[in-house]
Order: structure tokens, then sequence, then C-alpha cells
């Protein structure tokens, strides 16, 4: 009898991705803004051109690093949910012992920096969520904290309906994937699967 007659459904294998939202393209934009003038001034000799290659070289810099943190692949299977920054460039396991239940959760544009500590691929201290965001996934209750705030391990890339994993110590977990329902879905199953 396999693990799925018995109740305990498989383990997912499920492959989905994050997609850079309005702030995510405004950093890059601004980013090549920066590089492009510095060009022209390198061009036009205004600037010295070791201060040129140095801001440009910065700036896309910085433009590609934005790009990694919020356009990403992610897989959520037995081991729990891995990021890959970039689609490509593997992060730690957010693994599925720790997860203790998963829920979907909306922040209002308005309210994602004041939330979240801001956008993209980071770990930190983000807000609880509040009673009236949350909406359980069937068969799961809601679940908030007596915190204001909590550890979070963060890839926001805009805003609206998310995935919040609760852990069962210390870190909790919120993204921003482009299909939340999905995600959530595979989430649960892997909670259930492991169990």
């Amino acid at each position: 009898m396999s693990t799925a007659q018995r109740g305990r459904p498989d383990a997912p294998s499920y492959t989905g991705r994050t997609l850079i939202g309005a702030v995510g393209w405004t950093r890059i934009g601004i980013a090549a803004v920066l590089a492009f003038a510095a060009a022209v001034c390198g061009a036009l000799q205004l600037i010295q051109m070791p201060f040129v290659i140095a801001v440009i070289v910065f700036t896309v810099g910085f433009a590609v690093a934005a790009w990694m943190r919020m356009s990403t692949r992610f897989v959520v299977d037995e081991r729990g949910l891995t990021v890959l920054l970039g689609g490509f460039w593997k992060r730690p396991t957010w693994p599925v012992e720790d997860f203790r239940t998963v829920q979907l959760r909306t922040i209002p544009a308005e309210l994602v920096g004041v939330s979240t500590g801001g956008y993209g691929w980071r770990a930190g201290k983000a807000m609880s969520a509040a009673d009236g965001t949350i909406e359980p996934l069937p068969g799961r209750k809601p679940f908030t904290t007596t915190s204001a705030q909590e550890l979070y391990r963060l890839l926001v890339t805009r805003p609206g309906t998310m995935v919040e994993i609760i852990g069962r110590e210390g870190w909790n977990y919120l993204i921003s994937p482009e299909d939340p329902r999905e995600t959530a879905a595979a989430v649960d199953q892997a909670i259930r699967a492991r169990r």
C-alpha cells in the first residue's frame, strides 16, 4: 500500500517562479540611466574615464543583482522550497521539517515596504499577518502570532497575494510567486507528505 493510499500524499515536485514587479523594474531602470549618463559624460570627456568605468561597473552590477533577487525560479519538493536566484543560483533550501502550516497572505502595495522591510531576496524582521489579510487553505486554520514582528526569510517581488509559511521555530517564510495558489497547494502537500 503506497503512502498516498494510506491518506498521506506523495511529496510534490512543483516548479514556480517570481516575477519582477514595478519596484524592481524601477531600480533596474534607474541603474541603466545612471550607466548611460556616465557613458555619455565619459564620451564627452566631462569626467575622467576611470570614474566613468567605476560608475558603469557599479550600476550594471546593481541592476544584475536586483534582477537576480527578484526574477527567480523555485522548486517545492520533499526537502522543502529551494530558490534559484536569477533562475540558476541555488540558495539554501527552506526545510519542510521547519514548516508548521501554510496560508495565503495579502499585502497591498502601500504596505509592502512597511510590512516586509523592502523587496527582493532577504532575511530579517517583518510584520506579522493581521486577521483580515490571511486566507487559509482548505483543511487548515488561519495562523497569527501575538508578536507584532517575527523573523522571516523573504522573497517579495510585488504586492498582492503571497504565500506565507509559518515555521515551527525561529523563522517564518514569505514568497510572492507568479501563482500563489498553486505554490501554496504544493507547500501544503509537502507538509502533509512529511507527517
